[in-house]
């Protein structure tokens, strides 16, 4: 497995971090990967409400999202499932690109000093060392820049989205 670690300290307050990570109408345009948004089909189930026990109890997560997005300048599709939620605190997701698979836990902590209102975010991937791609194998060290341009990328542009409104 490999496992990618990053985290970004953002000049605001952790109300607006959380606010862009968790809308999808605010996604849409801090991601520059992202292309659109992938419709459901009409004999999908939506209102089926998915829960998860949390440390406050039991509370609803949000439908899984679709996403064209682009990685590495081909366009593929990504699934956003949200498995927990701790507001403001924690968002742990399964997120499918293409063949490749992510455990992404992204946690919220507030840094506020003299200088004003600051967020540390940080994010860490898990995946598996291996992916397959139309009949190849992409190996570990392949794997591993791409989960790290992932992370990298992420943070850096939610850091520059929430910045500008601060």
């Amino acid at each position: 497995m490999i496992t990618v670690a990053l985290s970004a300290t953002i000049g605001a307050p952790i109300d607006r971090v959380w606010r862009a990570l968790t809308d999808p109408s605010e996604r849409i345009v801090w991601d520059e990967r992202i292309l659109g948004e992938v419709s459901l089909s009409h004999g999908s189930n939506r209102s089926a409400k998915r829960r998860r026990a949390t440390g406050q109890g039991e509370s609803a997560l949000p439908e899984p999202t679709k996403w064209r997005f682009r990685l590495g300048g081909v366009p593929l599709v990504m699934q956003d499932s949200v498995c927990e939620i701790l507001r403001n605190e924690r968002l742990v997701s399964l997120i499918s690109i293409g063949s490749m698979r992510f455990d992404q836990t992204l946690t919220l902590c507030r840094e506020d000093d003299e200088s004003g209102p600051r967020t540390r975010l940080g994010m860490k991937l898990v995946t598996r060392s291996q992916i397959a791609v139309i009949g190849e194998v992409v190996q570990r060290l392949d794997v591993q820049k791409i989960v790290i341009e992932f992370v990298d990328t992420t943070l850096r542009q939610i850091q520059k989205y929430c910045e500008a409104d601060a």
